[in-house]
This record gives C-alpha cells, structure tokens and sequence, in this order.
C-alpha cells in the first residue's frame, strides 16, 4: 500500500478522522511564554491593555501596619497578555490594576500575588478581586510574615 492509499485510508475511518481532528484542535490552543524578566529587581509593568467593557479587571491590594513591604511578585498569567510586577520595595498600600481582554477561550488562567512585611510591620495582607469580587485573601503575621494569594481557574464545580 502506498502513501497515498495509506492516507485515504485514515481519511475513510471516521473515528481516526475524530481522533486526529480532536489533537488538531487541542494543540491549536497551546502557546508558549518566556519571562521576559528573569531578575525581579526593578518594577516592571507589562500592563498594554487599555480597561474596556469586554475585559476582566484584575485589582491587586496590598496592606500592611507598615509603611512599604518587600519582596513584591505579581503574576496575571492571561493567555494573550501575560502581565507581571517585580520590585525588591513599594510603598503601602499599594493598588494595582490588569486589564484581561475577552477574546480568547478562557483568557484568564491564574493570578499569583506576593509579598513580605518589612521589619516594622506586625502583618501583612494581599487581596485579588475579580471586577469588584474578591476571589483570594490572605493576611500574615509574625517575624517573616510574607501574604501569598493565588486564584488559579479551574473546570467544573468548586
């Protein structure tokens, strides 16, 4: 059997044809990314999208006794616009907001926000909300307190 024949062949089977249509469309939707900044020692905003109506709007809230925090990490992992901030210090509180846009299937796949206390502090605490809903919290006390909060999508219920 030829190639040729070998190919109509695969073409005339209706589950391979499923089969094959079905990985096509699975790999369709995978991509890559690269850190762009491996360091974290200078703040990088890599925020292009301007808010608009068929966007998500990812707020993130960082709070403290303290005056500043260290150590900050923010990651919108959005599938076709990957947002981070990096910086060794900020000042408190600190509000920042990522526009996602809508146009891709599940656009936003997680949000992951960290940051220490200062040697001031008592506690530390980070807030991600949604468009105005708070999906994750988590406030830390103690001598190396460090808030960690992290929203991931997930299928189905829970």
């Amino acid at each position: 059997m030829n190639r040729g024949q070998q190919a109509l062949g695969i073409l005339k089977n209706p589950w391979l044809l499923a089969i094959l249509a079905g990985v096509l469309i699975l790999l369709s939707a995978c991509g890559t990314t690269e850190d762009a900044n491996p360091g974290k020692k200078a703040a990088e905003s890599t925020a292009t999208v301007e808010p608009e109506a068929d966007g998500i709007l990812v707020e993130v809230l960082i709070e403290s006794d303290g005056d500043s925090a260290l150590n900050l990490e923010v990651e919108v992992n959005a599938r076709e616009h990957p947002q981070s901030v990096y910086s060794d210090a900020i000042e408190l509180p600190y509000r920042e907001e990522f526009a996602v846009p809508k146009d891709t299937f599940i656009p936003l796949t997680s949000t992951k926000v960290q940051a220490e206390k200062d040697a001031d502090a008592t506690w530390i605490s980070c807030t991600i909300l949604y468009d105005g809903e708070v999906v994750a919290t988590h406030k830390s006390r103690g001598d190396r307190a460090k808030s960690v909060c992290e929203r991931k999508f997930r299928l189905g219920p829970g």
